[in-house]
């Protein structure tokens, strides 16, 4: 998303990629050339976005860098989650992830197809090991198993289900590329002025996530 490209952006010290089809943004991070690209919310927006990328060029690794919403209690809002696994809900096949050395890579991470905000739902995920929830990742690791090329993935939790932060209602405030949907958020504001208070709140959270993952992302990349 958006959010997460600028938290990518300010930590690798990317520039625009001027004329460029598919990236937005290009640079370094120690001895590795980076170009970065949004994806977009969801699994079928992943994989489009990964082929795409793939195609354009050729890369040695491929990392989704950003938010996620965390389930185990020990990964409470702006922790780190490098998983070594993810899947797609509820009972798609199941990728082991690449981390770039000296990098170890823990604990599960489950991609859903949209927001999961119900007990029923979600503490089943936690039981079957996933400490974490995100949109994009299994998409992204099925493209890229497929074509042969690592990958790993970089979340930073940015809010809790058990925290109700974020509701159906706040889901439907983003479009589908992740970036805000102002008249939407105008009619929920609208319906309760006091809303604005929990909303910056949520953002700081994303945003504190979301540099929590790109710094880890470059700290891996650049050997600091």
């Amino acid at each position: 998303m958006q959010p997460e490209l600028k938290a990518i952006v300010a930590s690798f010290g990317l520039k625009p990629a001027k004329g460029d089809p598919v990236f937005s943004h290009v640079g370094t991070a120690g001895a590795w050339s980076v170009a970065s690209l949004t994806i977009g919310m969801g699994p079928a927006l992943a994989r489009q976005a990964t082929r795409t990328a793939l195609a354009a060029a050729r890369f040695d690794h491929v990392m989704v860098v950003g938010i996620a919403g965390g389930l185990d209690p020990d990964l409470p809002v702006g922790s780190l989650l490098v998983p070594s696994r993810v899947q797609l809900y509820p009972d798609g096949p199941e990728y082991r992830a690449h981390p770039i050395p000296p990098r170890e890579a823990s604990g599960g991470l489950m991609t859903t197809d949209g927001l999961f905000d119900d007990d029923d739902i979600w503490k089943p995920i936690l039981e079957r090991g996933f400490g974490a929830v995100d949109m994009e990742a299994a998409g992204m690791a099925e493209v890229c198993e497929d074509a042969g090329v690592p990958w790993s993935v970089y979340r930073g939790i940015s809010d809790r289900p058990d925290e109700h932060i974020v509701d159906q209602a706040v889901f439907a405030l983003s479009k589908p590329d992740g970036s805000a949907d102002p008249l939407a958020l105008a009619k929920y504001l609208a319906r309760d002025p006091r809303r604005a208070k929990a909303l910056a709140h949520l953002n700081r959270c994303m945003q504190a996530a979301a540099r929590a993952a790109a710094e880890a992302a470059f700290a891996d990349l650049s050997g600091a």
